[in-house]
């Protein structure tokens, strides 16, 4: 198979994890909250999910998946240089500040965390004015527009107190002629003021988040299904070529391994805070890989016909069903454990130094076993692997429910083994010998999906609620339960399985058999009535 597969897995995978690392710091320090945050990612999950399937079916259609592949990387590619152009959304701090006349200056006490140094120009509209020496109480004066005017806010450090502090305020016309308002009969005045308090403050903060939603939804979805389509380009071509799909995998994890660490050091040591530095470097790889595959030799497939009609004889089959659900579960354990075990494992006292060796030993576990992961299919086989899987997750949450001392998750993350690498290549291989033609790339994208979307929203909600009301060793333990209820489901149905594709194998011998010795008597009945027993023998035989 041609190097340039490997060379684009590498640097995809380095660029496409580098970004998707960063994303969530990248917003933090433009100005987007956490809960910001959470509706891009979840608002993307079902974007990933549409984009995957419509890209599986063009795919299927057409019988063409590079120019699909070479449109999501452009898509990555353009997304990850927009980023470094986009403005931050800090909020403009915007307050209520009360004015009083004193002295024949118009001066206020308020927070001294209102103003970032002692001088600084305000945005202001005023909410009301009132006479303070009417006899009948304040009453409200004549209404004044000052939005013709610049307000200025000098602290008076000589009047300080603990937590208030006194401001000097006036008001300058355009000639910076300073113009007084207590000469008037208004002696207190109310007003809206919006603080610069830095360069990051943005009035058009509500466009702009928006702006970033879209442009998370496009960089995730193209990201996701350019990892699909991996799935569905290198099985083909390992197919064709009689390679081993594993070992293809294993490129992708060293780009996936490298480039998050590279990235930081990078960061590290240039002390870059706008994290333009992390989306150059995604970009320049997005263009690498583009390049490598623009070199592979791709065969075009025969376009597929009767999608529906051969979605439905397929997904009918019990077999199939059970696949999918199975891969449902599995992708939620994995989503569970991916989204919290960190959280968990800092509970229990784990150090930064053993979350992200943790989660450096998930990959590497993993190597030895792609690069020989043919050998372990064939040895094995696929419905076992599956159920090894399957308790693979239980052994895992359950350990996780019971652990007291964190440094025994590296132990415990060795499980990662069948519970992923081994897992989804298998999981390729079987789709390979059972989808049927036409659909090879939609059941593959189909089960991404499955796998890596859907399986971690059902995480997040059942998971996430059980870990926020009861506690990580309940969400565990139950998480563990469900998955033990599926792999005793899946194992029974793999031993019927079995039982009925023996006991059909035997009936069929026994008809082939039936079949030859009615073949020899009847041509026995045409030869020489002289025949002897002896010769009869051997031609029933035959």
């Amino acid at each position: 198979m041609s190097n340039f597969v490997q060379i684009y897995l590498i640097t995809f995978f380095t660029g496409g994890f580098t970004s998707s690392v960063f994303v969530p710091v990248y917003l933090k320090s433009r100005g987007i909250t956490i809960a910001h945050l959470s509706v891009f990612t979840a608002t993307s999950i079902i974007s990933q999910c549409l984009s995957n399937l419509v890209s599986g079916t063009i795919t299927d259609k057409t019988g063409r998946s590079k120019p699909v592949l070479m449109a999501n990387i452009v898509i990555f590619l353009l997304i990850s240089l927009v980023f470094t152009q986009m403005p931050h959304v800090k909020e403009c701090s915007r307050e209520r500040i009360r004015l009083r006349c004193s002295e024949g200056n118009l001066t206020a006490r308020e927070s001294c965390q209102i103003l970032s140094n002692s001088t600084d120009s305000v945005s202001c509209s005023l909410v009301k004015s009132i006479n303070s020496q009417g006899n009948g109480g304040p009453e409200l004066c004549k209404p004044f527009n000052i939005s013709s005017f610049n307000v200025v806010v000098k602290e008076n450090k000589s009047r300080n107190y603990s937590i208030t502090c006194r401001y000097n305020i006036h008001l300058q016309n355009y000639s910076t002629k300073s113009v007084g308002l207590c000469k008037g009969e208004c002696k207190l005045f109310e007003m809206d003021c919006t603080f610069n308090e830095s360069h990051d403050c943005n009035a058009n903060r509500g466009f702009w988040i928006v702006i970033y939603g879209i442009l998370i939804n496009f960089l995730y979805f193209s990201h996701t299904t350019t990892y699909r389509l991996f799935d569905v380009i290198v099985t083909d071509l390992t197919n064709a070529h009689k390679a081993d799909f594993g070992r293809q995998r294993v490129f992708s994890i060293i780009g996936s391994l490298t480039g998050p660490p590279m990235a930081g050091y990078i960061l590290h040591q240039s002390g870059d805070k706008q994290y333009s530095t992390v989306f150059f470097s995604s970009a320049i790889f997005a263009a690498l890989s583009a390049l490598s595959m623009s070199a592979v030799d791709v065969k075009p497939k025969k376009p597929a016909s009767k999608m529906w009609k051969k979605t439905l004889g397929w997904v009918m089959n019990l077999d199939v069903c059970l696949f999918f659900l199975m891969i449902v579960i599995m992708g939620s354990a994995y989503g569970f454990q991916i989204t919290y075990s960190s959280w968990y494992l800092q509970d229990l006292g784990a150090s930064d130094l053993l979350l992200g060796i943790n989660r450096g030993m998930a990959g590497l576990y993993g190597l030895p076993f792609l690069y020989s992961s043919r050998w372990w299919v064939d040895k094995i086989g696929h419905r076992n692997l599956f159920v090894l899987g399957l308790l693979g997750h239980a052994v895992y949450c359950f350990s996780f429910s019971l652990l007291t001392e964190p440094w025994f998750v590296l132990v415990i993350q060795l499980t990662i083994v069948v519970t992923y690498h081994l897992f989804w290549v298998t999981t390729m291989l079987n789709i390979v010998e059972t989808a049927p033609e036409g659909l090879q790339a939609t059941a593959r994208i189909l089960a991404g999906c499955l796998h890596f979307s859907i399986g971690k929203i059902i995480s997040i909600l059942i998971g996430g609620y059980i870990m926020s009301t009861s506690g990580g060793r309940l969400a565990y333990t139950v998480m563990g339960s469900i998955i033990s209820i599926y792999a005793a489901v899946y194992a029974t149905h793999v031993v019927l399985r079995r039982k009925a594709e023996k006991s059909q194998t035997k009936s069929t011998q026994a008809e082939q058999q039936n079949e030859l010795q009615a073949s020899g008597l009847h041509s026995f009945s045409k030869t020489d009535d002289n025949c002897t027993p002896k010769e009869l023998m051997k031609s029933i035989k035959l």
